[in-house]
């Protein structure tokens, strides 16, 4: 177990106390959620949309919280209660000061494009040699990280986190706290280019996370990236690139889908093959995983047998066969130019054999002035690859793609309500139908709709 003491946790956040702290109180944990105190925990009082921290201290010294982190003092507490300007920024010298106790790699994980699935793939890999930690999704934000690193513990022998952002020094802030020894970044795409301005702009945001790396780091960036030269210009760290490119030090080759649109493909000469995942898009997160756990000292071909049976989160891409042969892609959690372009790509692939590709694609938002530019993008995709046969279009901005990719078969509504009524009644056991678009769209809602027409909806497993 873990233990700081409460002297130690006040000179990390620099807070004054309301009354005397015992040299032998010694905190255990650190949680902001009332319900997860026990002995010897540090109690946050975080400030939320919905509860306030600080009406539940009360209920934490109950439950025998050692002391309180607090913005103002609250009046009936017998347990110390330290007072910060945030308890925000509280929370984030706390987790510095826990992370530290742990001589274990930290690897952390960014990018435009398949940050999630990249984390995921590369704490599935570890986890076949090491006691491996791993952030929760959502958890990778300045409250969600430093809880995330407080669930460490002296069991683990590795970390795998997330770092998240919305603009520039926010992974900055999250890099110095986790201080990670290898680094990823998957790419530099337009999510939140409506808040940064630019792709420039992402790119310097991104790069920040090697802002808490020593020189001994290993920064791991995709080759393939427009701006790959910048960021590794900009590094004081050891770089290992992966990519199609020829001078990638993991080289992609010989991408493929099997009917099921599972990946196979080879990375520097060895074959790989995802069984129970979706798309080629997946060869490009499994590289820069490869780079990692050849860093962590684990084999190619043990690499290969995690990879064959990885598979994708729950709106993810996750994949789904019914009982009368529909297939359904779910892409629902959220949406980028280049992951919906992927994704048509991924749809073409599977036409054939009498089945009908129906695309469900929702509108990309916090995309800014380059809104209209991004979804006319997708529809001239949809032109190029003459795929798919149905395309439904859902959401305000989501006509244009419509507009752009003149496909006969074309229907737009405004909600995923509207859209999932219209699909109750038109998909067939013939249909391969892709789901995607920002989270906000909800387009889950048609997930659900289908799911309840198709009961025996099972994930594809080979």
């Amino acid at each position: 177990m873990i233990t700081i003491p409460l002297f130690e946790a006040m000179a990390a956040i620099g807070g004054r106390v309301n009354r005397p702290v015992s040299p032998a109180d010694y905190i255990h944990s650190v949680v902001y959620d009332s319900r997860e105190v026990r002995e010897g925990t540090l109690f946050v009082a975080l400030k939320g949309q919905r509860a306030d921290g600080h009406d539940f201290i009360c209920e934490a010294e109950k439950k025998g919280a050692v002391a309180a982190v607090v913005e103002h003092e609250v009046a009936g507490i017998h347990i110390p209660q330290l007072i910060v300007p945030s308890v925000v920024w509280a929370l984030g010298d706390l987790a510095r000061i826990w992370r530290g106790r742990l001589n274990i790699p930290v690897v952390a994980v960014t990018g435009s494009v398949g940050k999630t699935s990249t984390k995921e793939l590369i704490a599935y890999v570890l986890e076949a040699k090491f006691n491996t930690h791993k952030s929760r999704e959502n958890f990778n934000n300045e409250i969600g990280l430093p809880a995330e690193l407080m669930n460490l513990n002296e069991r683990h022998e590795c970390s795998v986190v997330e770092f998240g952002m919305r603009n520039l020094n926010q992974i900055n802030y999250l890099s110095r706290i986790a201080r990670p020894n290898i680094s990823v970044i998957t790419n530099i795409g337009m999510s939140h280019i409506e808040i940064l301005g630019s792709r420039e702009n992402i790119a310097k945001a991104k790069a920040e996370i090697q802002e808490g790396m020593d020189s001994e780091g290993i920064l791991i960036l995709n080759r393939d990236d427009d701006f790959y030269d910048y960021i590794k210009s900009q590094t004081h760290c050891r770089v290992i690139s992966f990519g199609t490119n020829h001078d990638a030090d993991i080289r992609i080759s010989d991408v493929r889908l099997n009917e099921n649109a599972n990946p196979s493909f080879k990375l520097n000469g060895f074959s790989m093959e995802m069984k129970n995942s979706v798309g080629k898009h997946l060869a490009s997160n499994a590289a820069a995983a490869y780079a990692v756990a050849v860093q962590m000292g684990i084999e190619a071909e043990d690499i290969a047998s995690r990879f064959a049976t990885f598979g994708a989160l729950d709106r993810h891409g996750s994949f789904a066969r019914s009982a009368n042969g529909a297939l359904l892609l779910d892409n629902t959690y959220n949406a980028a130019p280049d992951s919906i372009q992927s994704s048509l790509h991924t749809l073409s692939e599977l036409a054939g054999n009498g089945k009908r590709t129906v695309a469900v694609i929702g509108e990309m938002l916090e995309l800014g002035a380059y809104s209209e530019e991004a979804h006319r993008h997708i529809g001239k995709i949809i032109v190029e690859i003459n795929s798919p046969d149905l395309l439904v279009t859902v959401g305000k901005n989501a006509i244009l793609i419509g507009e752009e990719a003149h496909r006969k078969n074309w229907k737009h509504f405004e909600d995923a309500v509207a859209a999932a009524k219209y699909l109750s009644g038109e998909i067939t056991g013939n249909d391969i139908i892709l789901l995607q678009g920002s989270n906000g769209v909800r387009l889950d809602l048609v997930a659900e709709e289908f799911k309840e027409k198709f009961v025996h909806l099972q994930p594809i497993l080979n």
